[in-house]
């Protein structure tokens, strides 16, 4: 599992500028050459769910500053959205922002696929509650699993809990 997007110098730049707005960067991505700069941001609100208005400010912020940044003949390809009910985390930082979020992952110690609520996170693992196996078995009340045996990780929506389920 990576570490490195809160050393990206567009995430150092944009990060308080968007917190400031109550907004969080979950993921920046980009790519520049002489004609063209593509810039992919996932963002989410700290508190409640993001929508339009807030992917927009979002829009205009990182447009404008980038506008001011390139050359005039490079042309900005933007997008801003945001992370998904099942999105592929990419970074340890992400485990972070989805606390209190149910989250699925492959440990390599374990050998298989497990479920969990994220409790929290420290520099080396994340904490999960109500740790389920890939057979949506009960496993463990409370899992700790080091960043580095995680091979890969995502958010899990389980939808209503299999209640209108037939």
């Amino acid at each position: 599992m990576k570490k490195c997007i809160t050393l990206d110098p567009l995430y150092e730049e944009f990060e308080p500028l968007l917190d400031a707005l109550g907004i969080v960067l979950v993921d920046l991505e980009h790519s520049e050459n002489p004609y063209e700069c593509k810039i992919i941001a996932i963002v989410t609100m700290k508190t409640g769910e993001i929508g339009v208005a807030e992917t927009a400010k979002v829009f205009k912020l990182i447009r404008t500053r980038m506008e001011l940044k390139l050359a005039p003949e490079t042309d900005l390809n933007l997008e801003v959205s945001t992370p998904g009910l099942q999105r592929k985390i990419r970074d340890c930082y992400e485990f972070t922002i989805f606390v209190g979020k149910r989250v699925r992952l492959y440990d390599l110690l374990i050998g298989s696929w497990v479920s969990g609520i994220i409790e929290k996170v420290d520099e080396e693992s994340v904490y999960l509650t109500s740790v389920l196996d890939e057979d949506n078995e009960q496993l463990d009340e409370e899992l700790v699993i080091k960043f580095e045996t995680i091979q890969k990780a995502k958010l899990e929506y389980i939808w209503e809990e299999s209640k209108h389920a037939k």
